[in-house]
């Protein structure tokens, strides 16, 4: 693995935890579809992030 492709994976892992972890400290309590919100947003970024996949 490159040095680009693992900084990218770890920015869409951050990505999908980031998520939950605002939830949880703006509200003190977290659900599922927290969860689910943070992993499609992180997987989004793996897949259309910087590198210009297209649709």
């Amino acid at each position: 693995m490159n040095r680009l492709r693992l900084i990218h994976w770890l920015f869409a892992m951050a990505a999908a935890v980031a998520v939950p972890a605002a939830v949880f400290v703006a509200s003190g309590t977290i659900a599922v579809e927290h969860w689910v919100l943070g992993a499609t947003m992180g997987f989004a970024y793996w897949y259309w992030g910087p590198t210009g996949t297209s649709l």
